[in-house]
């Protein structure tokens, strides 16, 4: 139960919705506190100044498949594929993966990144950072970057390699983030009841860092929850209606395209492709 003079910061969804409606100000000054790379420059040099040494450990999975349910990676995509999503849940249809060594040492260096990042934050904030912390309510399963607890906020961390050039290049989220990635930060909040989230974008071209904080939003939480998860695990536990295929320019990726009823993406699909793939 909250104090009459309310919580002193934001560490719970209970802590902003009092916020919200009494004290705004509480909101932007936490806000303002979502924040590493200042701390991170100044370990960085003292790194070099006292010639530490540090060690990664990365390890690099060839998981074939997931565990069945909603995996926010996939589904905070804004043109998500509903049937996607189902197969993901269900594997009513075994996903045919294809080998691809570039894509795959993509994923690699993307993973030694994050890695290399958490051991740092460990080293940094000790028992204030917690990493690869795995979520779960019913069917959505999870595993975020890492959460940040201090005495008076807490903050999700998601971070994504990124490189420069490209329709998702670095200069894409030097004004704002990018928007599937602040929906996939809001399940990683509502999940685990955190209302704020830092997007940490690592240039892997310029070694170069950019940071934006992210306050949790009911409405665009709400719109995922009926557009996405409702139908979805609808569908896939409870004998609803079946949901459908959104053809796209993710279809050149996907797993199942080898079972969809769009034949991997219709004609009208192809001018997507060559918009939004990076």
């Amino acid at each position: 139960m909250q104090n009459q003079t309310g919580p002193a910061g934001l560490k719970t969804f209970e802590d902003l919705d009092w916020a919200q409606q009494n004290n705004p100000a509480l909101i932007e000054h936490s806000l303002g506190q979502v924040t590493v790379l200042g701390d991170l420059r100044k370990y960085l040099r003292w790194l070099d100044d006292h010639e530490v040494t540090t060690t990664v450990t990365s390890k690099l999975k060839r998981e074939k498949l997931r565990a069945k349910g909603i995996h926010p990676s996939s589904a905070c995509k804004k043109k998500a594929c509903l049937l996607k999503l189902f197969y993901e849940c269900t594997y009513q249809v075994k996903p045919a993966k294809k080998f691809d060594a570039k894509s795959q040492l993509t994923w690699d260096i993307g993973t030694m990144l994050h890695d290399m990042m958490q051991q740092h934050f460990s080293a940094m904030y000790g028992e204030q950072f917690q990493y690869e912390v795995p979520l779960q309510y019913g069917h959505i399963k999870s595993r975020t970057d890492g959460i940040f607890s201090f005495d008076h906020y807490r903050f999700i961390l998601e971070m994504k390699s990124i490189k420069e050039g490209g329709n998702f290049g670095w200069e894409k989220v030097q004004a704002s983030p990018m928007e599937d990635n602040v929906r996939q930060a809001h399940f990683y909040m509502w999940l685990a009841n955190i209302p704020m989230a830092l997007l940490l974008y690592i240039n892997k071209n310029g070694s170069e860092f950019k940071e934006h904080a992210v306050l949790f939003n009911p409405v665009l939480w709400n719109e995922i929850e009926q557009n996405v998860l409702t139908p979805v695990l609808s569908a896939a536990f409870e004998k609803g209606p079946m949901v459908p295929a959104l053809p796209g320019w993710h279809c050149r990726w996907c797993d199942f395209a080898h079972a969809c009823p769009e034949k991997g993406g219709k004609k009208d699909a192809d001018s997507d492709w060559s918009e939004e793939g990076s």
